[in-house]
């Protein structure tokens, strides 16, 4: 991830929804996250096409918040259109998309966690008219801390906490403007003032930012077994989460990995483009967290891992000692039925015992 080190340099975004529908017809919510500040921008959405979406970062994020240099989007329809690509490259931004299915390189994810429940509460007591309490919510995440840079959004960007419902509720002191002989004066100590909050603000963000940073990835490292992959290997990916268990066959029972699927190209580091080779599909962009090696190997019973050659001649050695021990038990089977048998005479009602063999069962040969 490249070094973000002032506001508005990185944007992420991401498409929520389908949302009950309100009177308005809003079912989607556009979410756009500042990386530096944290700040958070909601936009309810009729529909989510590269028109849409092109609109409001014009209209409401470019012409507010100056151009970002880098935005940061999933691998959806309206980021990858021609439309969405050519007005990055006119505006000179460059365009960084996510892995499928992995969510956590990009930080609007984050925020989507904490907009589901409240949106959840409001489509529940007011599933026609959420859209016009999403500002509300878009305020409260404004206002409070984040634990990443341990200050607000709000004073990130503006160098002061907006007064709230609860300020004017609970009520503050406020003391008394100290009157000023110049008009100017005012106006100078207040810029000073605003500019070195804000220096000492981000200042105290990067050395946050730079600690989570580290904690994040020592975290990783314990939990994660690091594997070199090269373009052309076969793999094991693994399944969405939220695929599995939509067949007849219950969720436990679906298999979580599919495959052989070939790496087809290098992107980043810990990212491949792959090919499912059973239909040729390219699935797109993929972690190295969601991938295994594939190996092409048989396994008999004891686990061990053999080839088909080796596990022939095994089957075939194992096959002449059972014949040899049933040759050996069927000998001994006659022997002693010989030893019983009473001697031969002209008696006519003398027991006549089959010289018939017979086979032992395989329960009693010995193993």
């Amino acid at each position: 991830m490249h070094l973000v080190n002032e506001p508005w340099h990185t944007i992420g975004m991401h498409i929520l929804g389908p949302l009950p529908t309100t009177t308005r017809q809003k079912r989607f919510l556009l979410v756009v996250v500042d990386y530096f500040t944290r700040w958070v921008e909601l936009f309810p959405l009729k529909s989510t096409t590269s028109d849409d979406i092109a609109n409001i970062l014009t209209n409401e994020i470019f012409s507010r918040y100056g151009l970002p240099k880098h935005i940061v989007s999933d691998n959806g329809p309206q980021f990858v259109s021609n439309l969405f690509k050519n007005l990055c490259n006119m505006l000179g931004i460059k365009q960084n998309l996510t892995a499928n299915y992995h969510p956590q390189s990009n930080m609007t994810e984050r925020v989507n966690r904490t907009l589901k429940p409240l949106i959840s509460i409001y489509a529940q007591q007011r599933p026609n008219s959420w859209d016009n309490e999403i500002q509300k919510l878009a305020f409260a995440i404004r206002t409070a801390v984040n634990d990443t840079t341990g200050e607000t959004p709000a004073f990130m960007m503006f160098g002061r906490d907006p007064r709230g419902p609860l300020d004017s509720l609970i009520g503050e002191t406020t003391e008394e403007a100290q009157p000023t002989t110049s008009e100017h004066r005012q106006i100078q100590e207040c810029k000073n003032n605003l500019i070195n909050n804000l220096r000492w603000a981000y200042n105290i963000v990067r050395e946050h930012s730079e600690i989570e940073k580290i904690k994040q990835k020592e975290n990783y490292d314990q939990h994660t077994t690091q594997r070199q992959y090269n373009e052309g290997d076969l793999v094991w990916v693994a399944s969405p989460a939220a695929y599995i268990g939509e067949n007849s066959m219950g969720g436990k029972l679906q298999p979580h990995y599919y495959g052989p699927c070939r790496l087809i190209k290098q992107i980043s580091p810990n990212t491949f483009t792959v090919c499912r080779l059973s239909d040729n599909v390219n699935v797109g962009a993929t972690n190295t967290d969601r991938i295994k090696p594939y190996i092409e190997l048989n396994r008999n019973n004891r686990g061990t891992t053999t080839t088909t050659k080796d596990q022939s001649a095994h089957e075939k050695q194992t096959e002449t000692l059972i014949n040899n021990q049933e040759a050996r038990l069927s000998d001994l089977y006659l022997r002693n039925v010989k030893r019983n048998q009473p001697p031969t005479g002209n008696n006519s009602s003398q027991r006549r015992v089959s010289d018939r063999q017979r086979r032992v069962p395989m329960r009693y040969i010995e193993n």
